[in-house]
């Protein structure tokens, strides 16, 4: 969802080294559990400073995704606040918007709206 920083690809990289030893060692997860407990503290540790740097618009944003039933459309002003504070305050922006996560006219015909879908998705599919 956000940009790379340093402790992202520190995560990252310790993820694929955990997936990678996942592979490697067919079905025995309790081959790969030191690689699996250093995925989990860059997690944490990242997830720390999130918690404390964001913490209420996280929590606002967290209670309206479970208050709504999960229908993320609901909750944009929440998730707006929640990305403006991980930009100030972490330095850290969004990719990308979700189709979804876009404003639409009411007024937008079908064959506009799947232009619009379709060109998300080819984008989406680049950056991976």
């Amino acid at each position: 969802w956000y940009q790379r920083r340093v402790r992202e690809a520190v995560v990252s990289t310790q993820s694929t080294g955990y997936m990678l030893c996942r592979s490697d060692s067919g079905a025995d997860p309790r081959k790969c559990l030191r690689e699996g407990q250093v995925v989990t503290n860059c997690t944490k540790l990242f997830m720390d400073q999130v918690y404390e740097k964001c913490k209420m618009p996280l929590a606002r944003h967290a209670t309206c995704i479970d208050l709504s039933g999960r229908k993320f459309d609901w909750c944009r002003e929440t998730q707006v606040e929640f990305d403006q504070c991980m930009l100030e305050k972490m330095n850290i922006a969004r990719d990308f918007t979700w189709y979804q996560d876009k404003p639409h006219s009411k007024f937008q015909t079908w064959g506009e709206s799947a232009r619009e879908f379709f060109t998300d998705v080819t984008n989406i599919i680049k950056h991976h």
